[in-house]
């Protein structure tokens, strides 16, 4: 009975963004039903099951309550860093779209270089464009594009030996895109953090009771 009010609530808190209550009230509700949910089956069941289907059954109950225990820390830490870190708010499409652009414009900047200048840009930079330390960089300072991009490019100054001299001006512009889509990379990571756990929250949610209405029948 616990846990069907606290999916019911979970619904129910949905209603707070046409005035029926606070959604903060709604949230705290179904957080702390959940906590009071999970205690009693746990105590319950004393972390036995007594055939497959309950097995099962306690698996996917222990599956709702974690990822609802995640999205609980994800709601509080992820939207904050996500906004230190965004320069210009988007959703993940259109993230998605500026993404591909700026490897489009670092295709073009390869093509029309020199050979050594096109080895440097898919060999070094386009590694930049995935590196998870770079990322966790700016998850760390919060910083943006316009902080980064001096230091990045300062990294970069030695391989700038190795190229013609005309080379130089475009590989500084092909350095802002790698990192700027390696930013990008971050954003998305934190966007879709936050979208995929409420998807398995209702998948695993939705399986227990599935399960559970198997059990009872």
């Amino acid at each position: 009975s616990l846990a069907l009010l606290a999916a019911a609530l979970s619904i129910r808190k949905r209603m707070a963004y046409q005035g029926a209550g606070r959604l903060s009230a709604w949230l705290t509700a179904h957080i702390y039903l959940g906590i009071v949910a999970a205690f009693t089956i746990f105590c319950h069941t004393g972390l036995r099951a007594g055939g497959p289907l309950s097995t099962w059954l306690l698996v996917f109950f222990s599956l709702t309550v974690v990822s609802g225990l995640m999205g609980w820390w994800f709601s509080r830490k992820l939207p904050p860093l996500l906004t230190a870190i965004e320069e210009n708010p988007a959703i993940l499409e259109d993230l998605l779209t500026i993404r591909a652009e700026c490897l489009q414009g670092m295709l073009e900047l390869s093509s029309g270089g020199s050979p050594e200048f096109r080895a440097l840009v898919e060999k070094r930079l386009m590694k930049e464009t995935a590196s998870w330390g770079r990322m966790w960089r700016f998850y760390r300072r919060r910083s943006t594009i316009a902080q980064e991009l001096p230091a990045f490019q300062k990294e970069q100054e030695g391989a700038l030996t190795g190229l013609r001299r005309q080379d130089h001006r475009a590989f500084q512009r092909a350095a802002e895109y790698a990192l700027r889509v390696n930013k990008i990379n971050a954003e998305l990571l934190l966007q879709r953090a936050m979208r995929g756990w409420l998807t398995f929250h209702i998948v695993s949610t939705g399986t227990m009771f599935g399960l559970a209405a198997v059990q009872i029948g």
